[in-house]
């Protein structure tokens, strides 16, 4: 009886240690980590919102907390990032024919965003300029104008988890 009472003491204990070592929400950041900071990011592009870089920062930032339970810093946080949006592009895809040629029935957003990551515990997961690139697709017969905030709002959203995933969660 007593050996498999000390088993399973053992075997609880060993279980509730791995699930301390490991976080729930994603983040495998180090624990020497307590900031965080983001210099607001950049656009180099001339097409789409006009506040474009700023949604992907306060997106950003929102991710970070929630996720991670940093503290935000206005500089030299523990982890830092910077960027620069360098691509909002519509792109015909989907060929069709007609009677009039050749035409699209769909079109593909694509907006590209370069990132600087620092990171002041873990140097082996910095990186400098690396692009990320989401895109989403609309039918060319629909209001572009109408649709656009939804679809920069999709792909904001698949560009903040990559990344998330690529720096903090070091996927």
């Amino acid at each position: 009886m007593n050996k498999y009472f000390y088993t399973s003491i053992i075997l609880v204990a060993l279980i509730l240690e791995g699930c301390f070592m490991y976080s729930f929400s994603g983040s495998s950041l180090s624990k020497e980590a307590k900031t965080f900071s983001i210099q607001e990011f950049q656009s180099n592009v001339a097409l789409g919102p006009s506040d474009l870089a700023e949604q992907l920062t306060q997106k950003l930032r929102a991710e970070i907390i929630q996720k991670t339970g940093l503290k935000e810093v206005f500089s030299n946080g523990d982890i830092q990032f910077e960027g620069t949006i360098t691509e909002f592009k519509y792109t015909p895809i989907a060929p069709r024919s007609s009677d009039t040629g050749d035409v699209s029935s769909r079109d593909q957003l694509s907006i590209t965003v370069q990132v600087n990551y620092s990171n002041a515990y873990d140097k082996d997961f910095e990186f400098n300029k690396k692009s990320f690139t989401q895109t989403t697709d609309i039918d060319t017969s629909a209001d572009r104008i109408a649709e656009e905030p939804g679809m920069v709002e999709d792909v904001l959203k698949k560009l903040i988890k990559d990344i998330f995933n690529a720096s903090i969660a070091n996927w």
